[in-house]
């Protein structure tokens, strides 16, 4: 048995689901319904493919199974690579903030005109209709169609508001 990088991830992956559907256990029944039915399952395959990892049931790769990303890596400089994982690294973990402190209905329209804005250098009218188009979905899905209740940002929360 031993714990190379991927039994590692495996367990940090297994973890986190475990987290994840503690933290629902008292929520209402509509908004824990999602959590459990995504993540039961999920953390059911990751226990699974832990044991397999600790295991070394995993199948050897040879040196031409590499992944697809691996394979685009390869013919880039490693620089940019790294600066482009990096950049998008820090955009997810911006998200992930966005949600925590203004929750789900103000960060979805907010990161996305960002990102349209900041990172792709999109034009005003470009990057307000997007960012329209995007809430107008979520809105229109989530709220209005499914009634999916979203928990308040952390900020909100803070100011008692």
């Amino acid at each position: 048995m031993k714990f190379r990088p991927q039994v590692i991830f495996s367990l940090i992956v297994l973890i986190f689901l475990a987290y994840f559907i503690y933290e629902a256990r008292e929520w209402r029944l509509q908004a824990r319904l999602y959590p459990w039915a995504v993540g039961i399952p999920m953390l059911a395959l990751a226990l699974v493919h832990l044991v397999l990892e600790l295991k070394g049931a995993a199948k050897k790769k040879s040196p031409g199974d590499a992944p697809v990303d691996f394979q685009f890596g390869q013919s880039m400089d490693s620089t940019l690579a790294r600066s482009r994982t990096l950049n998008i690294f820090f955009w997810i973990l911006g998200f992930l903030m966005g949600i925590w402190l203004l929750g789900f209905s103000l960060s979805i329209p907010f990161m996305v005109f960002l990102y349209l804005k900041v990172q792709s250098r999109e034009r005003w009218i470009l990057s307000l209709l997007l960012t329209g188009a995007a809430w107008l979905l979520f809105w229109g899905l989530f709220d209005r169609l499914l009634h999916l209740p979203f928990p308040d940002g952390q900020l909100f929360i803070w100011l008692g508001l």
